[in-house]
């Protein structure tokens, strides 16, 4: 059951963003909007891109991954 439904354009600089860093942004971006709902709970992310499920095991990461990276780690989150 859907609750809410959130969009936003992509910036100038998000245009050159590669697809996975997007899909990443796109869920800093939501769990922003709701933090308020989402912090101390169990989220499971539902995605169709497959490299979302790989990116906490990954060595080598951009700072904007980095970025993200550092935001998600304070919620209880899992990428179905």
């Amino acid at each position: 059951k859907v609750i809410t439904y959130a969009s936003r354009q992509l910036k100038v600089h998000e245009k050159n963003y590669p697809t996975h860093d997007l899909e990443l942004a796109a869920v800093v971006f939501a769990l922003k909007i709701w933090r308020h709902y989402l912090y101390g709970v169990d989220v499971d992310v539902f995605t169709d891109h497959k490299s979302l499920q790989y990116v906490f095991n990954q060595k080598d990461l951009n700072l904007c991954q980095r970025r993200c990276l550092e935001l998600l780690k304070y919620y209880d989150m899992s990428f179905l």
